[in-house]
């Protein structure tokens, strides 16, 4: 196991397989994965916005730049929204309503005792080493490992336990526990989602997985990396594996 203290565009630039891409080879395939569409939405960096509002607030105003309420419909305020794209050059621009919203959830996080409690630690320490041969790398948001726990603050609209499991399995939130504490000796059980409402109240809750739900995402784990060893050592990128063919090869449903 190799850790390393580097940024997060040195860690994207690894070949080393991730948890993101096993979750799209697990709910879809290797093929999916070597052809997705650049990913980038609103939803996206809102949810990156929150990450470091809770997780890197010395490094917030770094990254991103709030934009005010700007008439552009006027000269004044065509001029003043010229200004305003020159400020943001080199940064991801906030809208000021979603700020507040922003300043909210952190208030309602730090009253948190256990999101407090579980995000002390490393952030976003990046891990690479090796599963059955294939290079494998894991970027957890907060690491303790004399405490031994992981956690990973995840954005949602709705973070009542069976809204929140039900996103769990949507985009295999369960796959990534279990490698991630798999892959760097900490025991799943301490691996705590910390789930945060981008809809008023902006509730914060904490949450573990059951044993089912861990050895479900470390199955799951486990058959995407059999599937992207075999692209690997054949070059074939497969479409759906795992379901029951038929004699002409066709998948049963």
């Amino acid at each position: 196991m190799v850790t390393k203290v580097e940024s997060n565009e040195v860690y994207h630039q690894s070949k080393a397989i991730s948890s993101s891409a096993l979750k799209t080879i697990h709910k879809k395939s290797v093929y999916h994965y070597l052809n997705q569409a650049p990913r980038k939405s609103a939803a996206l960096q809102l949810g990156t916005a929150i990450h470091t509002a809770v997780l890197e607030p010395e490094n917030f105003y770094d990254e991103f730049y709030i934009s005010p309420k700007i008439d552009k419909r006027t000269k004044a305020g065509k001029e003043a929204a010229a200004k305003q794209e020159k400020l943001a050059e080199g940064k991801s621009v906030i809208e000021a309503d979603q700020y507040e919203m922003i300043l909210k959830i952190k208030e309602n996080f730090e009253r948190n005792e256990q999101a407090v409690y579980y995000t002390k630690g490393d952030i976003e320490l990046s891990h690479y080493t090796t599963y059955e041969g294939v290079d494998v790398r894991v970027r957890p948001d907060c690491i303790n490992k004399m405490l031994g726990f992981i956690s990973d603050p995840k954005s949602c609209q709705d973070n009542s336990p069976r809204a929140f499991k039900s996103d769990l399995y949507k985009w295999g939130y369960h796959l990534q526990a279990a490698f991630y504490s798999d892959m760097v000796g900490i025991d799943p059980k301490n691996f705590v989602f910390i789930a945060i409402e981008t809809n008023y109240p902006y509730s914060v809750e904490c949450y573990t997985l059951s044993e089912k739900m861990i050895d479900e995402g470390r199955n799951a784990y486990k058959n995407a990396i059999a599937d992207w060893k075999f692209y690997l050592e054949t070059g074939i990128a497969t479409g759906y594996r795992g379901y029951e063919r038929n004699e002409n090869g066709i998948i049963v449903l």
